[in-house]
């Protein structure tokens, strides 16, 4: 998420997410965890009877999350 305050510049792509159902993780802010998490994210959504869904997935980096070593995956998720 952007603050309309923040210009745009080519690095970064505005859009409006689709609504639905998301699943999101915290995860520790270093590569080693981050990595961990993507593999373990997939292997959880099948054994929870859910799988990923079209949309868009993203990682949140804001402020208050930063500011405590961590960062969230949010994967769009739906029954399978």
């Amino acid at each position: 998420m952007i603050s309309d305050e923040q210009p745009l510049d080519g690095s970064v792509r505005e859009a409006i997410l689709p609504a639905g159902l998301y699943a999101v993780y915290k995860v520790k802010h270093t590569a080693e965890a981050l990595e961990q998490a993507w593999g373990d994210i997939f292997s959880e959504l099948q054994s929870s009877g859910y799988e990923m869904d079209t949309k868009p997935l993203f990682e949140r980096y804001a402020g208050e999350i930063v500011s405590s070593g961590a960062c969230e995956i949010s994967v769009p998720i739906r029954k399978a």
